[in-house]
């Protein structure tokens, strides 16, 4: 357990197939943190790694890849719901492929979860779950996506996906102290995400909820923002930051098997290749001293 280390993974729906596989290269190394915190498909993952479920996540994701079950336009148009939430979040982790909720429960492992408050606007993590079903509920509002989804009711609140209020969740790690963040990316160096050009649409389905629609008109932002501070705290050597070196060929909702598994190896093998630095950074090593190569020069890799 590295006791003053955090980790971050970023969302993006199929394209945590990257993440998959630099968690799983994590698992080998047998890597704990003191804290993991994410949103959106990220909270899917992350269970599985706190859980110590190797291969776990791979196998979930080569279920839903060309499954109509699991995702479906024909869905969407019928029940304005493209993933089948119930299969997701229910049948999956409870019959199909267990998740070990004791293995989490037991854990060192702090696990934070982000949602988003339709009502309010704002932010509303999640660190405590008394019970599997608790836990799947939160992972389902915090993977509730505007438009594609429903909103959860829990706790009091109406929650949909945590990426909406905070895209990146370095601030709650920040918040506890820790002085060392990894973080997982999904988008390559350079990404800046652009304004949305679905506000006349959130406009019509949301009309009585301004926090949401502000939210989704201003996400890009946020996103950019974030990621100022990211590069900001990864030159002072208080971050590390793996994603891939170039945009990856998949979108949100892709069910090609075969991208999927490309993924899973391209985030295999970055890990792989950059876990002396890891460990360097880990220990305490400046950024300037990495046996491969420093913080400046890495960025300067991944530019596109």
């Amino acid at each position: 357990m590295n006791s003053n280390v955090g980790l971050m993974i970023e969302g993006g729906g199929m394209r945590c197939a990257y993440s998959i596989g630099v968690l799983d290269l994590f698992l080998e190394k047998e890597l704990e943190f003191k804290s993991v915190a994410t949103a959106s498909a990220g909270a899917v993952i992350a269970g599985s790694f706190i859980s110590k479920q190797k291969r776990r996540n791979y196998e979930m994701l080569s279920n839903l890849s060309d499954n109509s079950k699991a995702i479906s336009i024909f869905r969407w148009f019928k029940e304005k719901e493209l993933f089948n939430m119930d299969y997701i979040f229910d049948e999956i982790p409870k019959s199909l492929f267990p998740l070990d909720f004791n293995n989490i429960k037991n854990s060192e492992t702090e696990l934070i979860i982000g949602t988003t408050d339709i009502n309010t606007g704002e932010p509303v993590y999640y660190n405590e779950f008394n019970s599997l079903d608790d836990l799947n509920m939160v992972t389902r509002a915090s993977c509730s996506l505007p438009v594609l989804a429903s909103s959860v009711k829990y706790d009091g609140r109406e929650l949909m996906d945590g990426g909406v209020s905070n895209p990146l969740l370095i601030e709650p790690l920040l918040e506890r102290g820790l002085t060392k963040n990894v973080i997982i990316l999904t988008r390559n160096f350079g990404y800046k995400k652009q304004a949305t050009q679905l506000n006349w649409l959130y406009k019509r389905l949301f009309k009585d909820k301004p926090a949401l629609r502000k939210l989704l008109k201003y996400r890009h932002r946020a996103y950019n923002s974030t990621m100022e501070m990211i590069n900001e705290l990864q030159k002072r050597g208080e971050l590390f930051v793996i994603q891939p070196e170039l945009p990856l060929l998949a979108s949100r909702v892709e069910q090609d098997k075969f991208k999927l598994q490309e993924l899973y190896m391209l985030g295999y093998r970055d890990g792989k290749k950059k876990y002396e630095d890891l460990k360097a950074f880990i220990s305490g090593i400046p950024v300037d001293q990495f046996e491969s190569r420093g913080a400046v020069d890495f960025r300067a890799e991944t530019t596109n």
